[in-house]
């Protein structure tokens, strides 16, 4: 008899357990629907008057967003991204990338974000129109823009690790 009801109570789990794994939401936000912007609006996202980083999200979801930037100076503070991976794709310009290594004087500016004075140890390349970077979670990295006469623009797809 005791075997029956064993028997029993798991052909009941088999039976229960997948309704209740499809009706568990795999995120807490669903996906955003479609989404359409003109070529002129994106680059009005970031072409505005003034010096420094100009950024903007027009994607933001607890577990992605899409960021276009543009940098036109020298001056940006080095940076970590504890929990997000950067897929970027650069649109205009040309840079020096400083990544790995360790950020000197690193400090939190925000839950899962370090800033420092600069970098120690790491290494330099120079990122042209075209090229792809993937930089991981964890990894000290910074852009310096060649000439402040250039702007340099960019895509990246940030995705929570």
């Amino acid at each position: 008899m005791r075997f029956y009801k064993i028997a029993a109570s798991l052909f009941a789990v088999a039976l229960l357990t997948p309704g209740a794994f499809a009706q568990t939401p795999l995120r807490a936000r669903p996906p955003e629907a479609f989404k359409f912007i003109p070529a002129k609006e994106v680059e009005a996202l970031t072409d505005k008057p003034g010096a420094g980083v100009k950024t903007s999200f027009p994607v933001d979801h607890e577990d992605y967003d899409v960021e276009y930037a543009q940098r036109t100076d020298k001056g940006n503070e080095p940076e970590v991204h504890t929990y997000r991976t950067h897929y970027i794709h650069v649109l205009s310009g040309e840079s020096i990338l400083t990544y790995g290594g360790t950020v000197t004087n690193a400090r939190e500016s925000a839950p899962g974000q370090i800033r420092g004075d600069g970098i120690s140890g790491g290494t330099s390349i120079t990122v042209r129109t075209g090229d792809f970077l993937q930089i991981p979670a964890g990894m000290p990295h910074l852009f310096e823009v060649k000439s402040p006469t250039v702007k340099f623009r960019y895509v990246v797809f940030n995705a929570r690790q």
